[in-house]
């Protein structure tokens, strides 16, 4: 009995220290530049529309669809929703129209990029984050699970676990489609997983626990908030009711050629 016990705590021994070797490595980026950010923003969503940075907030009641000039951080236009909805994840499709998720509410607002309501999708489940990898959407549920649908009516294509060292990775937030990678901020951390979109595997985390450190550490003012910037390639990143906006280093993996998406399974 004691031989068998000792082999089965050593083989355990073994498959924990395999599993925590093949944890994604962590880095820190470097803070590039910082630019002003509305305080009072409660940061769900956010994407550039060529140089025309988008913004979509939560909060029932404050819920809005912004256009934001990125060097001054003043809102330019919005547009509130519903006090019913709850804004979440935003992404630009192919064709320019504007994809807005709702956190409970199972409802996607189709915008024109004029800010003209065009359509309503449904789906199940919670929406956190969403962004456009060249063909499909990509949303988050608050869970370790990714799911694809498709642009003309949101029909669920695929479904993608994320986890880091074989072990899932929980409270994906907000998305973004980086050059063939996913970034997925980590609701209450001030981390970012890079993810391989095809195996769901974290192959790099982003430490951004040196950005706006006055800011007290609550669910209310978590990091939320990844931007790209393709011509030039800029990364930009900030949190719910943070008063910056950060452009931090861009990863060396990121700056590879993209890869092209891969097709559905």
């Amino acid at each position: 009995m004691r031989g068998r016990w000792l082999l089965a705590t050593g083989l355990s021994l073994v498959l924990g220290m395999a599993a925590a070797a093949d944890r994604a490595p962590m880095t820190q980026p470097e803070v590039v530049a910082t630019y002003p950010h509305d305080r009072d923003a409660f940061t769900q969503g956010l994407v550039f529309h060529g140089e025309q940075l988008l913004e979509s907030t939560g909060q029932r009641g404050r819920s809005e669809l912004r256009w934001v000039d990125l060097a001054s951080g003043r809102v330019e236009r919005r547009i509130p929703l519903s006090p019913r909805l709850f804004g979440e994840g935003l992404a630009i499709t192919a064709d320019h129209r504007l994809v807005q998720l709702t956190w409970q509410a199972g409802r996607a607002l189709v915008w024109s990029r004029h800010g003209r309501l065009l359509n309503q999708w449904s789906y199940r489940g919670e929406g956190w984050g969403l962004t456009f990898d060249g063909q499909a959407l990509i949303r988050s549920d608050g869970s370790e699970t990714l799911t694809w649908h498709e642009t003309e009516d949101f029909t669920p294509i695929r479904r993608l676990r994320v986890t880091d060292g074989g072990q899932p990775v929980r409270r994906l937030n907000e998305l973004e489609w980086v050059r063939g990678h996913l970034l997925a901020n980590v609701w209450q951390t001030r981390r970012i997983a890079i993810i391989a979109p095809e195996s769901g595997r974290v192959v790099e985390w982003l430490d951004l626990s040196h950005l706006d450190a006055n800011t007290p550490a609550h669910p209310g003012s978590t990091l939320n908030g990844i931007a790209w910037l393709e011509t030039p390639q800029r990364l930009f990143v900030t949190g719910k009711r943070w008063g910056t906006l950060y452009e931090i280093e861009v990863p060396t993996r990121l700056r590879r050629p993209e890869r092209a998406p891969q097709g559905m399974p």
